[in-house]
């Protein structure tokens, strides 16, 4: 491994703080150190990093056959030169990030078992995803997560700039390995309503293998935009069922309403984007209040969300 730098495991946190966290290698500092390295320290890094820094290489479409070339190559681009210093200000550590990753992993091994062990490493990324998964590692592009004030995202709507925080890699993570783990799968005729309460158990699992539970943090809302739809919730559940918008076969319609947007148009023009997320959540919640014992693997299943009977049994009745 490169120095310190790259992990802050071994940085002298106590013995109860490593026993909590993962390792978090943060590739980009690989790539800007390995020029001044030596021969045999760019060799042994190499051998140690070998399938993270392929990846790496490949998904950056930075790959001429040979490893110390490419990550020559790679360390010239404009993603580099543009967001490598503004990344080591933001994470001048990864103590945090490793102790939040430890919480997810030993959520995942207590609650969802027969998933595998994953590694994770930052990078830069010139690309939109903030999370990119290869079998079971991790690749999280930390220059998405500046702050939602930085310039880097002046042209981003504010709904998207909200997210833009170190707050969000953990459950952005969480997100990602949930849902390729985990996919919607729909039954012979899905229904919106189905969709909705996919995207509920998802934003559960996110919650519970976090262990961040905050509803505002988990929507990417304020808590303003929170109480309005706390505040709004009956009224939408009214409209969408006066609309045929909750048994809606419209599957397209369905994802828009969960997906980050400026409002929840078509169901209110003042509410926040993804609001059929939130009520997929409250139903969620209000089922397992109502159905106590019932694991995560069984909400992430098709058989919970594809079921008419979930919505009935979950005693779902806003006001």
């Amino acid at each position: 491994m490169l120095a310190a730098g790259c992990s802050s495991s071994g940085n002298g946190s106590d013995a109860g703080d490593a026993a909590t966290s993962a390792s978090f290698t943060r590739l980009d500092k690989v790539v800007t150190q390995f020029p001044q390295l030596s021969p045999a320290r760019q060799h042994a890094i190499v051998d140690s990093l070998t399938v993270p820094l392929n990846d790496y290489i490949y998904l950056m479409g930075a790959s001429t056959g040979d490893i110390p070339a490419s990550i020559d190559s790679l360390s010239h681009t404009a993603a580099f030169a543009m967001f490598e210093p503004e990344v080591d200000k933001a994470f001048p550590s990864t103590a945090a990030i490793e102790k939040q990753l430890g919480t997810l992993d030993a959520n995942i091994r207590h609650q969802l078992p027969t998933l595998p062990h994953y590694s994770y490493y930052g990078i830069i990324s010139p690309y939109r995803q903030q999370v990119m998964l290869v079998d079971s590692v991790i690749y999280v592009a930390l220059n998405h997560y500046l702050g939602a004030g930085h310039e880097a995202y002046s042209s981003m709507p504010e709904y998207s700039r909200a997210t833009k925080t170190p707050t969000y890699i953990p459950l952005d993570i969480a997100e990602a390995i949930v849902a390729i783990e985990y996919p919607f799968v729909a039954n012979n005729a899905p229904t919106a309503i189905q969709y909705f309460l996919y995207e509920g158990a998802l934003l559960k699992a996110v919650a519970d293998l976090t262990g961040i539970t905050d509803t505002a943090t988990l929507m990417g809302w304020t808590s303003e935009q929170l109480a309005q739809a706390e505040a709004q919730q009956g009224a939408v559940w009214r409209k969408m069922a006066a609309d045929n918008i909750i048994y809606s076969t419209d599957m397209s319609l369905a994802r828009r309403l969960c997906a980050p947007a400026p409002s929840a148009m078509p169901v209110s023009p003042t509410l926040p984007g993804r609001i059929c997320r939130y009520i997929g959540y409250r139903i969620v919640d209000s089922y397992l209040a109502n159905n106590p014992g019932t694991s995560l693997s069984d909400l992430l299943s098709p058989t919970f969300y594809n079921s008419p009977s979930t919505l009935i049994n979950s005693g779902y009745s806003p006001k």
